[in-house]
């Protein structure tokens, strides 16, 4: 898989986030709910400063409330007008219910600054993999209290419900993509974009749908009311109106280093995570081979990258808030000795300062929010670039057409089958082939002659670069993916073992094979007797990757999983390469039976498992040279099989 391309432009970033935007639709009307949430909140810390005004200047003071040098604004009259007439101690009690009231909402009276984030509960490194998991998590509130309880909870499920379904579908898409596709890419890069690249679609849902909406409903909120009821101070008007450009411009410049930085710290901790996974994976060879230093010393050099290009890019991040912090230090300077002058020859009374300290506040934090979207934004797209490569790639489905037939495939043709490399190799060439239930078909050839990519071909696992792959006389391109694989069961070379039971195992390509069909399935591969002796027989767990087995142990798993399978295609890639003569000899009679109700199709190179075989495919150079049974080929003096055979019996002989 190719990593994101670390010159990601403007426009291209402005794509992504468009696109990624689709990807909330579906969760459009919790994002309003949030919203509606969000802006109760909003109005209650923007009203809450207003009492404290009048406690301070018509209770404390005993300034009449018509002599207020500032206006109220008409969201705060119906509560003056509910105090007209009141004494100052009934004035007084009425503003602590409203407090009492306030710190139960939102949990502080007036000052709008509590806010809680799940992420910042939870542990996480300096280094995009952690922080990025954590986005998963991502939820807050500008208030606290009942109300701020609620939204936090609120936005936190959403986030999840948002998250789970991004990464089901990529991970879906990864399952989905053609099996030649992993040969030359790295399984940890795939388990960092579903693990830490997903999580980014949390900050392009908020940054975009909640955050801007938020912050300006803030600020016009303030720069409306400061406008209403501090007119005769100039300088706090012209300041609220500057602070929110101000920080956006601060961001502007800084964007697409930010991209860059970005984009390779997540390359680099992806290539962190491959290093893991594959020394893990082979955790066996490099203890036998003594590599575990280099090993170390490998995962050190590219955690050591990881956290340098994390650094990277924290810088980008500090150097933004000491910029914004510039800027507000220098508005707060600007307005500071305006407001003393007003608050000298009247213009203001002392209670005005615990509304314009709320206010003030309240703009800039809301135009610094703002002004970083952009900023932030850069990450969370590269995470999100990302994630679109895999979506966008073609997977099995996308060249093959929706028909299902009605019954199970009776016949395979191969006519005039090609398969190239995408690196242009050519594979095999020119393959004709037709098979039908009831036959054993043995492939031979030397190592690299096109066996197993002949063997994918037959199980649609690679497409013809020319030719047809015909089931009962329709092209497969024109049948489903779905019905295509139920018509295949392929034994691996490779015998893969799931971390679950016996059972589980032979069951993973029939989930509702029954006990029976499973000890048949078992007894049919030569599984059962070592099956019988685990400690709790087919409910056993087998652990990571089956290492309680051996590999003989394994392999006949892998048949009896085979076997288990409904299909009526049996592929067998060297099914008898681990096993002893006397249970390969019992394989082969058992497999033998098994024909009468599929067509098996065995990759082999022992001669006693070629022996058996209805028909021979010999092949050489991609090519099927000779076709025919044992006694046909061998009866070829000159033939490429008579000398394959007598090379194999030469060097048993020599080995004898």
């Amino acid at each position: 898989m190719t990593n994101a391309d670390e010159n990601l432009t403007s426009k291209q970033t402005l794509r992504l986030l468009a696109r990624s935007l689709t990807y909330v639709w579906p969760y459009r009307r919790q994002i309003a709910i949030k919203l509606i949430l969000s802006f109760i909140g909003i109005f209650l810390i923007l009203f809450l400063p207003w009492p404290l005004k009048i406690l301070v200047d018509h209770v404390v003071l005993g300034m009449a409330i018509a002599d207020s040098p500032t206006p109220y604004p008409p969201y705060v009259l119906w509560f003056v007008n509910a105090l007209e007439g009141l004494t100052p101690y009934e004035v007084l009690w009425a503003i602590v219910g409203v407090g009492l009231i306030g710190i139960l909402t939102i949990g502080a009276f007036g000052s709008g600054s509590a806010q809680d984030q799940a992420r910042d509960e939870l542990a996480e490194g300096f280094d995009t993999a952690t922080q990025s998991e954590n986005l998963a998590n991502v939820s807050n509130s500008k208030v606290s209290g009942l109300l701020g309880l609620l939204e936090f909870r609120y936005q936190l499920r959403t986030t999840h419900l948002i998250n789970h379904w991004l990464r089901s579908l990529l991970y879906s898409r990864l399952m989905s993509l053609p099996m030649t596709r992993y040969a030359d890419s790295s399984i940890g890069d795939a388990v960092y974009r579903v693990m830490y690249d997903t999580p980014s679609i949390s900050k392009v849902c908020y940054d975009i749908t909640v955050l801007p909406l938020v912050n300006l409903f803030v600020i016009g909120c303030a720069i409306w009311t400061m406008q209403y009821s501090f007119a005769d101070v100039p300088s706090l008007v012209l300041v609220a109106w500057l602070a929110a450009p101000m920080m956006l411009l601060s961001t502007f410049f800084m964007t697409a280093s930010t991209r860059r930085r970005s984009l390779a710290s997540r390359s680099a901790g992806a290539a962190t995570t491959a290093t893991i996974e594959e020394g893990m994976s082979n955790v066996v060879a490099v203890q036998s081979l003594g590599a575990n230093t280099s090993q170390s010393e490998q995962i050190a050099t590219d955690s050591d990258r990881s956290f340098r290009k994390f650094r990277s890019y924290t810088v980008m991040t500090v150097s933004l808030n000491a910029l914004q912090g510039f800027v507000l230090i220098g508005l707060i300077l600007y307005v500071f000795l305006d407001i003393v002058d007003a608050l000298i020859d009247g213009r203001m009374s002392a209670g005005d300062y615990a509304v314009l300290y709320t206010y003030f506040f309240q703009i800039s934090v809301g135009a610094s929010e703002l002004g970083a979207i952009w900023f932030n934004l850069q990450n969370n797209a590269a995470g999100m670039q990302r994630v679109f490569e895999v979506l966008d790639q073609p997977v099995d489905a996308d060249f093959h057409g929706t028909r299902f037939l009605p019954t199970p495939v009776a016949t395979i043709e191969l006519r005039n089958v090609s398969y190239s490399y995408p690196d242009g190799t050519l594979a095999i060439r020119g393959i004709n082939l037709k098979a039908r239930i009831g036959e054993m078909i043995a492939l031979v050839g030397a190592t690299g002659a096109g066996k197993s990519t002949l063997a994918y071909t037959i199980a649609g696992f690679t497409r013809p670069s020319e030719g047809e792959l015909v089931f009962d006389g329709h092209d497969t391109d024109d049948l489903h993916i779905d019905f295509i694989r139920q018509q295949v069961a392929f034994v691996f070379q490779e015998p893969f073992v799931f971390d679950d039971s016996v059972a589980n195992n032979i069951r993973m390509g029939h989930m509702s094979a029954s006990e029976e069909e499973l000890e048949r399935a078992a007894r049919v591969a030569g599984a059962y007797e070592f099956i019988r002796e685990l400690p709790e027989g087919f409910r056993t767990r087998l652990g990571r990757a089956g290492n309680t087995l051996s590999v003989g142990q394994k392999q006949r798993l892998a048949i009896a999983r085979g076997i288990v399978s409904p299909a009526p295609i049996l592929i067998l890639d060297e099914p008898t390469a681990a096993l002893d003569p006397e249970t390969e000899d019992a394989l082969v009679q058992a497999l033998l039976a098994e024909r009468q109700q599929r067509l098996l199709i065995v990759i082999a190179h022992r001669m006693s498992t070629i022996r058996s075989a209805d028909r021979i495919m010999f092949i050489e150079a991609g090519e099927i040279v000779e076709s025919g049974t044992h006694e046909e080929l061998m009866a070829e003096r000159d033939g490429a099989y008579r000398r394959y055979v007598d090379l194999q019996t030469g060097v048993v002989q020599s080995t004898a």
